[in-house]
């Protein structure tokens, strides 16, 4: 408390900004390329919004959030808006919106009340702005990474119902085209007991992955009777979709795996994770089986604000995106007696490769919700005192 009150004082106090003094090795602020307002300053932008795969289109919702709710498609090379239609309630609560290839509309995912708690759906408005499909209701709705193969073009449906006792619980995925909304194969039911075990196959749950389309489980290790031992657990890996075991494996790392567990609890539907590492000097990336990798940053962590670190996985597989800001009132700020600028540090990673990369810093003045899209970064500025919507949209380029 001590020290919150001290840095509140010393914010005050100083009433200025300064480049930090290391800032011939800071990374150059860039310059946004293209803004958008909403038109006639009627209304405002929602925290929901879409950017196609090539970072070419941007979908928005432009609401006063009482008499009108809008969902534009701009160009972001020009900011010119492509389509503007009503959307069929101005209650409906984005959550994330798709835009379809070839300009044949997009998906809508939205619950149709202002409830966090309330069910889920997904509305398919054609270019026109005719609705032409809903599909749910649903806890949550994921998307499979783009790699190439058809499940990349599914829109997949996650229904999880708890049961009485323990970790019994029923979990339905459904799977759509995402083009059409229609479905695409039978729902697959997942049943787990109070232990946690799944009744087929007799495997203990993890969590869901990629998208929903698959599920990490554990199959534990045979008891040796004659040595009263019990063999290391194995890892398996489920076709949440078809129901069959796809992959199984000896864990390496059991520490790593347990570690991996916790994350997917926290991250429903996630393969890939960013931590703090365990002496909060830097951050690692994590993959499937625990594995972490240490993600080299462009200043130390020390400068940034941890809690403002936001991840956003794929839409490649083994890809993530993170950002994180850096701290006006960090430790070197307050040694200097300055305030330093407040940057968004936006950082790509290939897993795989084992590469970490900033792609760009974005001088964040308020609260900002962003989205990275091939080389096209979206901003929207978010209002301060308000718990939804901001007033611009920022488009960066990143090289």
């Amino acid at each position: 408390m001590t020290r919150m009150l001290h840095r509140a004082a010393f914010a005050i106090a100083t009433l200025a900004w300064a480049v930090p003094a290391d800032a011939k090795s800071d990374p150059k602020p860039i310059e946004p390329t293209k803004t958008l307002k909403p038109q006639n300053q009627e209304g405002y932008f929602d925290d929901a919004f879409g950017v196609d795969a090539d970072g070419k289109k941007i979908a928005v919702i432009r609401t006063d959030g009482a008499t009108f709710a809008k969902l534009e498609l701009a160009d972001t090379a020009t900011g010119a808006i492509l389509t503007s239609f009503d959307l069929p309630s101005k209650s409906l609560v984005a959550t994330d919106i798709e835009i379809l290839p070839d300009g044949k509309g997009v998906v809508v995912i939205a619950r149709d009340r202002p409830d966090d708690l309330a069910p889920l759906y997904a509305y398919r408005f054609d270019a026109a702005g005719k609705q032409t499909a809903r599909v749910g209701p649903a806890t949550a709705f994921g998307r499979p990474p783009a790699d190439g193969t058809t499940r990349a073009k599914l829109l997949v449906a996650f229904d999880r119902k708890l049961g009485s006792q323990g970790a019994e619980a029923t979990y339905t995925i459904t799977a759509f085209d995402l083009a059409t909304l229609a479905p695409a194969g039978k729902p697959r039911v997942h049943r787990t007991d109070v232990a946690g075990l799944l009744k087929a196959p007799p495997l203990r749950l993890i969590g869901f992955f990629d998208g929903y389309t698959r599920i990490l489980a554990e199959r534990q290790g045979e008891y040796d009777k004659k040595a009263d031992v019990r063999a290391p657990p194995k890892m398996a890996v489920i076709d949440a979709v078809s129901g069959k075991v796809t992959t199984e494996t000896q864990i390496g790392d059991i520490v790593g795996w347990a570690n991996t567990g916790r994350l997917r609890r926290e991250n429903p539907g996630r393969s890939l994770f960013i931590e703090l590492n365990d002496d909060a000097s830097g951050v690692d990336v994590i993959d499937a089986m625990g594995k972490k990798q240490p993600a080299p940053l462009a200043v130390p962590l020390r400068l940034y604000d941890p809690k403002t670190l936001r991840v956003e996985e794929g839409p490649a597989t083994g890809k993530l995106t993170f950002a994180i800001a850096v701290d006006p009132l960090n430790p070197d700020a307050i040694q200097r007696k300055k305030v330093d600028l407040p940057m968004l540090d936006v950082y790509t990673t290939d897993v795989a490769q084992g590469a970490v990369k900033l792609r760009g810093r974005v001088f964040t003045p308020r609260p900002v919700a962003w989205r990275l899209r091939g080389d096209t970064l979206v901003v929207l500025k978010r209002f301060k005192s308000f718990s939804r919507g901001g007033d611009e949209l920022q488009i960066f380029y990143l090289r």
